[in-house]
């Protein structure tokens, strides 16, 4: 069995959260909330769209970048959904490959209903998902405790405001400026960008 090469993370990976989602219109609820949640917490949200190709394929590119986070996070939520696609319930193996790999990479799984991972994906038998009901305000209070500060954490119910707020307010002028969908680098840097500005002038953050 391969031995694991555990180390300390370097500050700047410590605070890398890898989110493996779908790209989808009915997800984009979920993953505003999921990023407003990670900010909050004081880390960083990482993503495919975030790596250009460099010559190595996407594949090593995904890797590479899941190993420069200290945490991944996978939402399955979506995975049954047709026309099926399989990436993300295969980047959450790469992430199980990277805890064996590295030791000191976490990954976490996101559900929309209980106990289902154990049908789906029975090879991950005493991985218990948290589970969200699609339901935005659950999924916030499930990433704090997952990336969170124990004990540091801002109010689950502040983050959930914020997170009306910027879905309310924010999203539709991203949208008038980029134009519509919130799967691509430059909007979601903006919407990266505006939710940390929010979330530190309101001391959510250090």
């Amino acid at each position: 069995m391969p031995v694991s090469r555990r180390k300390k993370a370097s500050p700047l990976r410590a605070k890398q959260v890898f989110l493996n989602v779908p790209y989808d219109r009915q997800y984009e609820r979920l993953f505003v909330a999921l990023t407003v949640a990670v900010i909050a917490a004081g880390r960083t949200p990482r993503l495919t769209f975030d790596m250009p190709e460099v010559g190595i394929g996407r594949l090593r590119r995904i890797k590479r970048l899941m190993a420069n986070c200290k945490v991944s996070i996978h939402d399955l939520s979506y995975a049954r959904k047709l026309p099926a696609r399989f990436n993300m319930p295969f980047e959450l193996g790469l992430a199980v490959a990277l805890r064996v790999q590295m030791g000191d990479h976490d990954f976490h799984v996101l559900e929309s209903v209980e106990h289902r991972l154990q049908i789906t994906l029975s090879d991950l038998n005493g991985i218990d998902a948290k589970v969200h009901g699609r339901n935005p305000t659950r999924a916030i209070r499930e990433v704090l405790g997952m990336v969170g500060r124990p004990g540091r954490n801002p109010p689950a119910a502040l983050v959930s405001d914020l997170y009306e707020e910027i879905w309310r307010h924010v999203v539709p002028a991203l949208r008038a400026a980029h134009g519509d969908g919130l799967f691509k680098r430059d909007i979601y840097e903006d919407l990266v960008g505006v939710t940390r500005r929010l979330v530190t002038s309101r001391g959510l953050v250090p």
